[in-house]
């Protein structure tokens, strides 16, 4: 049993549970050497002590200490350790507790991990942080204390330190749609200028998120681009949004192991109607309207637009500026013309197709509509060119 490897200057053997000094007439162990300079305000702030059940002063914390930059993301935690009063430690198998924090801003922190514990070993005893547990330009705090089985002593005084800034992955910037700003497109390109990353970063990618229903993002998607080599980065949601209607937007980077924090929102609104031209009055009951030729807008837009056209195969990860843009054309001549939801279901819109509304009424989810081809490729792998098809009969 432990009690029986005791030493104390009485020659009794006693256990260090509830020791009790008979040599200095004392009734309580020394008390715990401060470690002066290592408490701050988050001291306070991390978990009391508990019931104490093994009565020996609390460890020192050596290093890091201080607030220091550790030389990298796993350093090693050394506390001087506990001195017994009236016994010697030599003898015992002391087990060590550490315990590491994350300190926010406030001073608030939360815990990394759970308590970590390691053997005694001679003077100090230290602990490795593991790779992957800390994040870089990041302060933490750490403390420890003394166990046996399932006996422990006081929590020793905190330490703080800060992690080095190994690889910068800033976060980029708002650009476009700027906060408060209406669009009148449903399919709004997000555009932020790239924030700096350092040499060693390797690939980076932009996480995008929108959401309608506030600033604190309760419901987002997210959606993500790889960051480009250029000052800015844009990208769309894959489907459309809906008209008169408020959408919060923000983004951060990464690169697998560093990311930023999100950036601060900023808001739009779809505006309840795009900017179009006037619109072809209904039919009489039972007739269709004829479908238009307006091929010559869109033979035009592939001169004006002939790197949105090549770039328009969103299978291979192209935009939609050409599409949005042909419709946007199109509109000015015609509401009637809109975009193209297969089989009625505007959250699968055609990528390469618009609609001409034949019918009666606003005609919304309606497919009483001619369907036109006006991009021509094979996409993936794919020249695209203009094109001016009716498909309403092949689909």
């Amino acid at each position: 049993m432990v009690k029986n490897r005791l030493k104390v200057c009485s020659l009794v053997a006693v256990s260090l549970v509830g020791l009790i000094s008979s040599c200095s007439g004392s009734s309580n162990p020394a008390a715990p050497t401060s470690a002066s300079g290592l408490l701050s305000d988050v001291q306070f702030a991390l978990p009391p002590d508990g019931v104490i059940s093994l009565k020996v002063p609390a460890p020192t914390p050596q290093s890091p200490a201080f607030n220091a930059e550790t030389d990298d993301m796993t350093p090693t935690l050394i506390a001087s350790n506990s001195d017994p009063s009236y016994v010697s430690g030599d003898g015992f198998d002391f087990t060590y507790d550490f315990e590491i924090y994350k300190v926010a801003a406030g001073g608030v922190t939360t815990k990394v991990g759970a308590t970590r514990s390691v053997a005694q070993t001679p003077t100090t005893t230290s602990y490795t942080v593991p790779a992957g547990d800390l994040a870089q330009d990041t302060s933490y705090t750490w403390r420890t204390r003394v166990r046996i089985g399932d006996e422990h002593g006081a929590w020793s005084d905190a330490a703080t330190f800060q992690t080095p800034t190994l690889v910068t992955v800033d976060a980029p910037i708002l650009l476009s749609p700027a906060d408060g700003a209406e669009v009148s497109t449903t399919r709004p390109q997000l555009t932020v200028t790239n924030g700096a990353v350092s040499a060693d970063a390797g690939a980076v990618q932009y996480d995008f998120q929108l959401d309608d229903e506030g600033a604190t993002f309760p419901n987002p998607v997210t959606f993500s681009v790889s960051r480009s080599g250029g000052t800015t980065t844009s990208a769309s949601y894959e489907n459309a949004l809906a008209r008169n209607q408020q959408f919060w937007w923000r983004a951060r980077a990464t690169n697998g192991t560093v990311t930023s924090d999100w950036t601060a929102p900023f808001s739009f609104t779809v505006s309840a109607t795009s900017s179009s031209g006037p619109r072809t009055p209904d039919p009489a009951p039972g007739q269709s309207l004829p479908l238009p030729n307006e091929s010559a807008i869109i033979a035009a837009m592939a001169v004006t637009h002939a790197v949105e056209l090549a770039d328009s195969c969103i299978e291979e990860g192209g935009s939609w500026d050409f599409m949005d843009e042909a419709v946007r054309q199109l509109r000015l001549t015609d509401t009637r013309w809109g975009y193209n939801c297969k089989r009625g279901d505007c959250n699968h819109v055609s990528i390469d197709v618009v609609d001409y509304f034949h019918g009666i009424g606003d005609g919304t989810d309606s497919t009483e509509v001619y369907i036109i081809d006006i991009i021509s490729a094979v996409c993936p792998d794919g020249n695209q060119d203009w094109s001016w098809q009716d498909q309403t009969d092949a689909t």
